[in-house]
């Protein structure tokens, strides 16, 4: 048997240890009792107990794990009834698994992507092999939550709790909100949240990116007007309202972006004059910031302001100090909380349940871990038990056969019913799989979803007020003109907006599959010209049309199973970033090589074919997001910034 590490048990332990003795008793334990049998209780004071007690409560609930109370009046006991603690028996076919094993992989969230596995995982358990090898083809989707914050409003708009935060709204003016959450979703690329904002004394719509502050949660409300469906509240977002008309002065051959969205262009001899309607003041406020001298605003006064206020924020935020950072191979994202390794350990007792004696290695590939970490839970398992209890009534765990056997655990041999985290990522996921038009497995989502929600027991509705939209379900001209080519194996030329040259250009290539990326579409495609693998923004395709020439596909060329949208050189220029908490998400996109974390800051080092791109960027995130090395780079972005400051301040 391998040698346990000494020392004290682990919350991990203690939680996996409560559950077993709360499930293991058919008439409950009162307080006084478990703060007799369990040794993190013991010698707490009334107050210190009630606290923690209520925070495992809580651990446990949020895992799915319901906790029943008898009596009243002080003599309450407490115990989780075997019946509510079980996933219900629910078979999938293996083309239902493969569909949800396609849902699971929507999601490259770290925290969403994690729940979706341990679903899939879970509800797969019966059959382990079922839906591993199921993969998107010609449409491959791609889901982020927004932030920091989408956790807590998700809890909020399923508890109908009254969260507190500051916002910054669409005309860049913050404040602080007080809003009864009723639902949250996605569409158009951006996550929303509705609900009843008390400021403003109405219905309101926030999106998530705005949110400045942390999200406080308060007590429960019941405003939210039966029949809410979230997906008719994001219905009715309109993309292309027009509110003002913005005057812009571009540069001569410059601003490509906002010249292909004009009413009006005035030439002039060294500038144009551009007309442009808007609603959204802020996001044209980063469009404008993010071309520099190369642009400037006219009138109105308050997108002027706007502009000024990205800048001047992204250049004091470049002014500071860099920090002493070491960079690693391993990205830290912090220590995961503890509920994620209980969830882990009982999915494992329960795996190994059904599948009687599974091989280590086998049991580690069901649960995506290495052998050594799967070790590691085992030994965690093997010290959990009745609190305070005798040596036999530990787990028993045993694997130096290489076959694993888990005994004395017959109360926790069934799966734990899905969590909310875990309920929402996989119906979210399949009721997105299910808007998209042709889908190639389409045949099986409706299956797969009916037994999810017999599954998803205590969550029945999630789907009303949580909605997502996949941009493929948008009116799209050009994403119809690609998906048939890459059908039919047919060239298209481009024509193409080049955000790092701010040009457009024509392109010659053989598309391979669309990807849609935190509410983005991209054309993975063979450019002829550059004779690799290239990904080409679907919103800055000015025209895509098909030559009549056909090409023959070429695993050689066209093999593409990467999920990495800026694809680095060996010449590239190597940049290290520091990314915002607001913005950690987004550093992904760029491939990073190495990682650090100083506070809330995330520190990325990538490589880029060109740093002229960076300052553009740099404005356009208004202080999210800062350039620190190499200095040389630091330097160009502080001047263009400050060049950029100066003309904007021109009236």
């Amino acid at each position: 048997m391998a040698q346990i590490n000494s020392g004290g048990p682990s919350r991990a332990e203690k939680l996996v240890s409560l559950t077993y003795a709360l499930i293991n008793t058919p008439h409950g334990y009162s307080k006084r009792q478990l703060r007799k049998i369990v040794d993190d209780y013991k010698g707490l004071s009334e107050a210190a107990f009630d606290r923690k007690f209520d925070r495992d409560k809580k651990d446990l609930r949020d895992m799915g794990i319901p906790l029943k109370t008898l009596g009243e009046g002080g003599e309450e006991r407490y115990l989780i009834p075997p019946e509510s603690y079980r996933l219900p028996e629910v078979r999938f076919t293996t083309e239902e698994s493969a569909v949800l094993g396609l849902a699971a992989q929507l999601w490259k969230d770290t925290d969403l992507e994690s729940f979706a596995a341990r679903a899939t995982g879970r509800l797969a358990v019966g059959s382990p092999d079922a839906g591993e090898d199921a993969r998107f083809t010609e449409y491959v989707p791609r889901l982020h939550a927004s932030g920091p914050s989408f956790g807590a409003c998700l809890n909020a708009v399923w508890s109908q709790e009254i969260l507190g935060f500051e916002y910054l709204d669409a005309q860049g003016q913050s404040s602080k909100r007080t809003v009864d959450a009723w639902g949250i979703g996605s569409r158009f690329g951006n996550w929303y949240l509705v609900g009843f904002d008390h400021n403003r004394q109405g219905v309101r719509m926030f999106r998530l990116s705005r949110i400045l502050s942390d999200v406080t949660p308060g007590k429960a409300h019941s405003s939210r007007p039966a029949g809410f469906k979230m997906a008719e509240a994001l219905g009715r977002l309109d993309p292309l309202i027009a509110g003002e008309t913005a005057r812009v002065s571009l540069v001569k051959e410059t601003g490509w972006s906002l010249r292909s969205r004009a009413s009006t262009i005035i030439p002039g001899e060294e500038s144009d004059e551009i007309h442009l309607q808007f609603h959204d003041l802020v996001t044209l406020a980063a469009e404008i910031a993010k071309l520099g001298p190369n642009a400037r605003v006219l009138e109105p006064a308050g997108l002027a302001a706007a502009v000024q206020r990205k800048l001047a924020d992204a250049l004091a935020k470049q002014r500071f100090p860099v920090p002493p950072f070491k960079l690693s191979k391993r990205r830290n994202v912090g220590r995961p909380p503890s509920t994620d390794a209980v969830a882990r350990n009982l999915d494992i007792i329960s795996y190994v349940a059904k599948l009687g004696s599974p091989t280590v290695a086998q049991t580690a590939k069901h649960f995506g871990l290495s052998e050594k970490q799967l070790l590691e839970h085992l030994q965690t398992i093997m010290m959990c038990g009745v609190p305070n209890g005798l040596p036999d009534e530990l787990i028993d765990v045993e694997w130096e056969t290489g076959a694993i056997s888990i005994n004395n655990a017959e109360a926790l041999n069934a799966p734990i019913r899905l969590g909310l985290q875990e309920a929402a990522a996989m119906l979210s996921g399949l009721a997105s799989l299910r808007q998209l038009p042709d889908f190639e497995h389409s045949e099986s989502i409706q299956g797969a979803f009916a037994k999810l929600q017999q599954a998803a027991v205590g969550f029945e509705g999630l789907e009303s007020v949580l909605s997502i939209a996949l941009r493929s379900t948008e009116e799209n001209e050009n994403y119809a003109v690609l998906l048939c080519a890459i059908r039919e194996s047919q060239v298209v030329n481009l024509k193409y907006y080049s955000a790092s040259s701010d040009a457009v250009s024509e392109r010659l290539v053989e598309p391979i599959r669309l990807v849609e990326h935190a509410g983005r579409q991209y054309l993975r495609a063979w450019s002829q010209r550059n004779e690799q693998i290239r990904s080409f923004r679907v919103d800055r395709i000015q025209a895509a049309e098909t030559t009549g020439a056909a090409f023959e596909l070429d695993p050689r060329k066209h093999e593409d199973t990467e999920d990495i949208f800026f694809t680095p050189g060996a010449d590239d220029v190597q940049v290290v970033l520091g990314f915002g908490k607001r913005l950690a998400l987004v550093a992904d996109e760029y491939a990073p090589e190495q990682w650090a974390r100083v506070g809330d800051e995330l520190i990325a080092e990538i490589r880029m074919s060109s740093t002229a791109v960076l300052p553009g960027m740099i404005a356009y995130h208004g202080g999210d997001l800062r350039v620190l090395a190499p200095d040389n780079v630091r330097e160009e972005v502080e001047s263009w910034l400050q060049n950029a400051l100066s003309i904007s301040e021109v009236a």
